[in-house]
């Protein structure tokens, strides 16, 4: 099989990948497209910070990293330089190591050498090697990266046996293991894990394959030193990278051969030791050269590196290598003069400037100056997808931040312009928004056909409350079927104190969310969100149909991917304006009465139901902690009201059947009065609430709060229109004098927040005011 069809195996819904360089179009072009075509949409890539900023100031930012899945430059003393792809499913993963970059040479023009461990139910033993892999993945996870722990949940969510709070570091010691999985770790180098892999078989003869060399060979001498200096047999290609031959005249049973033939007119770039003991052979591939820095790692300022140990047979490794004839072709004294070129795998171009990141989440567009930086910056220039330039943004120093409409282009990547005068390379923005979406991992049966309900609803509808329901109730089976494995973030200094995920209540929150941005940080950023949950969904459905987060996130993209891999999954076409208008003139031709069937007024009673079960709900939790799922539940009862009220007057729609008033009780105002009640009223809802240390929890607190507001406002409004609902009055004054109170004490203290509230507010207009004919616009204004 060559390498990057392995892609395309169905079965696994996340991948976690690392790579020294990274060819964007290469990637974007076989690995990513067969993930996603396969089903595998949770994608985490790790590369070496430089080689990416290179890559990315020569042939541009990837196309589809930030947005569909997610890119993180990893750093090492040295070079991180690991090879390695981890692909996770319900009940198999794979796990291959190798030599291969995500690059055009990589993935489809070097000779490489890959091997891979399995998991399945028949080799559940082989589960320790994917823990200690993402281990090995989260120690190099800058620690203020706010995707990769959304990305690592849901891959633990859907695969029950990589579930381990404590993912086990320790090497294996012993010596008697036949498989082993090698990478540098802070308390034994890959020099000493082999070693100590290998155990007490005494050694008869060395072969190593490696395309790249220290100048005196010292990476070579204290390999064989540690294997008591045996015969050693070096594999290389007489034409390629060369051999600095010189160093040899110090290595005593060394000898040259020539395996050009084995390598097909190919680059060997394969990494390999043969350690042939009296008992066993001994096999080391994956991304480690013969080199000091790569033997040595981190701690002696060298690479982070990974490799696989595997025992076999005696005599049995080269042969199933392909290189048991490589003594054929041993390389004379007289012809080494001929090696003597450039030896060394090294970043050759002048390092790129490191820009920083961005991150772009509910609008808001938040730079974070380099860690390196000397320079102070002066501007960011925003470009589209397609490299147009968009706005700029003006930086205090150290940060910057940019608010970006619903309504405008999203900006994929900035260059930073330093205030001597030099251009960073370009920056990739983290849209958090669409690896929300877009990263989900696809879902089958009963759950699928539930979140479809939601993803494909344009108009407001009671079955999204029925479909609320039923995912609720999955979940409640998910957590009932399975203890709490929720990943914890780890810091990568021994002495600092992890992060915690506790739940807190909306006061604390508060607290530590304003602390936060008072000292210019980040609070939560989806650290610990449940982006599949049933509230975020009904959430971003909700969101939608008021044209919040624009039409689809994911469409645009996704035609792209389409088209690069005839990928088959399901995309959501967007709704616009015109389609709206058009679809209400074909389905819903305007009534010149204001009468109701019999039919309309036995389904207007059921709106009336659905409100007397949320009272009972609320009184059921009256002396419980509560979630922002209830309000999520509250706003979606609201907005389906309100889709479904008649205007204060004129002709209305056949869907509009709720009347603004009726003795027969299901009159919108009235509705809407007694949902507000049940949060606004005697008992107050935020009071009981608890939340994640998590900024999606206060945006739903925003979305609930500005629909509230609205609702009231334009439920008063219409009592005042109508004369026999006078009665009405006195209640929903009370009620948003309550509302208006707590919705100022919450948005008094930062103006992102008041923003957002107005925001939203605006688009409540655009959404019903006219629907309603609503005599001015109802949007509701806060206080700083």
């Amino acid at each position: 099989m060559k390498y990057f069809e392995a892609f395309g195996e169905g079965g696994f819904h996340s991948a976690f990948m690392t790579t020294y360089a990274f060819g964007s179009l290469a990637f974007e072009d076989i690995p990513f497209p067969k993930l996603r075509g396969a089903g595998c949409r949770n994608i985490t890539v790790l590369a070496d910070r430089g080689m990416l900023n290179q890559a990315f100031s020569e042939f541009g930012p990837p196309r589809f990293a930030g947005t569909s899945y997610h890119l993180i430059k990893a750093d090492a003393p040295g070079a991180f330089h690991p090879k390695i792809t981890m692909l996770i499913g319900e009940t198999k993963g794979r796990l291959t190591v190798g030599s291969a970059n995500l690059t055009a040479l990589g993935l489809g023009g070097n000779k490489e050498q890959i091997a891979s461990i399995s998991y399945s139910p028949e080799t559940q033993e082989n589960a320790k090697f994917f823990k200690s892999a993402l281990g090995y993945f989260r120690r190099y996870v800058p620690l203020d990266d706010q995707w990769f722990p959304i990305s690592l949940q849901r891959a633990l969510r859907f695969a029950s046996w990589l579930r381990d709070d404590n993912f086990d570091h320790t090497f294996d010691r012993a010596g008697t293991a036949e498989l082993n999985l090698l990478f540098d770790r802070p308390e034994i180098n890959c020099l000493d894990q082999i070693i100590a892999s290998i155990g007490d078989d005494p050694i008869e003869r060395l072969v190593i394959v490696s395309p790249y060399w220290d100048v005196r060979l010292e990476g070579l001498a204290r390999l064989r030193a540690a294997l008591e200096n045996p015969i050693t047999d070096i594999l290389i290609e007489s034409d390629a990278n060369g051999f600095p031959s010189a160093a040899l005249s110090g290595l005593s049973d060394t000898s040259l051969f020539d395996v050009s033939a084995h390598a097909e007119s190919r680059f060997l770039h394969a990494k390999l030791i043969v350690v042939h003991g009296e008992r066993w052979d001994h096999v080391i591939s994956g991304s480690m050269n013969c080199t000091f820095p790569a033997l040595m790692g981190p701690a002696a300022h060298g690479n982070a590196e990974a490799g696989i140990y595997k025992r076999v047979p005696r005599g049995a490794a080269l042969e199933a290598l392909g290189l048991a004839d490589y003594k054929d072709a041993r390389i004379e004294g007289d012809q080494l003069a001929e090696l003597q070129q450039s030896f060394e795998e090294a970043k050759e171009a002048e390092p790129s400037i490191d820009g920083g990141t961005l991150i772009l989440q509910a609008g808001k567009l938040s730079w974070t100056t380099p860690a390196a930086s000397s320079a102070a910056p002066a501007t960011i220039q925003l470009y589209d997808r397609d490299g147009l330039a968009l706005a700029e943004m003006e930086s205090n120093g150290s940060s910057a931040s940019y608010v970006v409409s619903p309504d405008a282009q999203r900006p994929k990547y900035g260059i930073v312009a330093f205030a001597d005068g030099a251009m960073s390379a370009p920056v990739q923005i983290v849209d958090l928004d669409y690896l929300a979406v877009t990263t989900l991992p696809a879902q089958r049966g009963r759950k699928r056909r539930l979140m479809d309900t939601l993803v494909e609803s344009i108009h407001e509808d009671l079955v999204l409350i029925e479909t609320l329901n039923q995912l609720e109730a999955l979940e409640e089976e998910d957590r009932a079927s399975q203890p709490d494995q929720t990943p914890r973030a780890k810091s990568q200094a021994p002495d600092a104190a992890p992060p915690t995920y506790e739940v807190l209540s909306y006061d604390d929150f508060i607290r530590a969310r304003t602390h936060a941005n008072a000292q210019g940080k980040s609070f939560g950023l989806y650290l610990n969100s449940r982006h599949d949950s049933a509230a975020s969904l009904m959430s971003v459905c909700l969101n939608q149909m008021i044209g919040l987060v624009g039409p689809d996130l994911r469409g645009m993209e996704d035609e792209d991917i389409d088209a690069l891999g005839a990928i088959d999954f399901r995309t959501t076409e967007p709704q616009s304006a015109d389609d709206d208008r058009s679809g209400n003139a074909r389905t819903e031709r305007a009534s010149p009465t204001r009468s109701l069937s019999a039919q309309s007024r036995a389904t207007a009673k059921k709106f009336q139901e659905a409100v007397t079960a949320f009272e009972t709900r609320c009184k059921a939790l009256s002396e419980k902690k509560i979630t922002t799922s209830e309000m999520v539940r509250l706003r979606a009862l609201m907005q389906i009201i309100l889709s479904h009220a008649q205007p204060l007057s004129g002709s209305f729609s056949p869907s509009q059947i709720l009347p603004v008033y009726t003795a027969e009780g299901y009159d919108w105002p009235r509705l809407i009065g007694r949902l507000l009640l049940q949060h606004f009223g005697a008992t107050r809802a935020l009071q009981s609430l608890t939340v994640e240390p998590d900024e999606s929890e206060q945006q739903r607190v925003l979305e609930y709060l500005a629909l509230s507001n609205w609702a009231a406002k334009a439920a008063q409004t219409a009592v005042l229109s109508h004369k026999k609902a006078g009665a009405l009055r006195g209640p929903l004054e009370r009620l948003i004098a309550a509302l208006t109170a707590q919705t100022q004490t919450i948005l008094s203290v930062l103006e992102d927040d008041r923003a957002y509230f107005g925001e939203i507010s605006g688009k409540l207009d655009a959404r019903f005011a006219d629907r309603l004919r609503l005599p001015m616009k109802v949007g509701v204004h806060v206080r700083p």
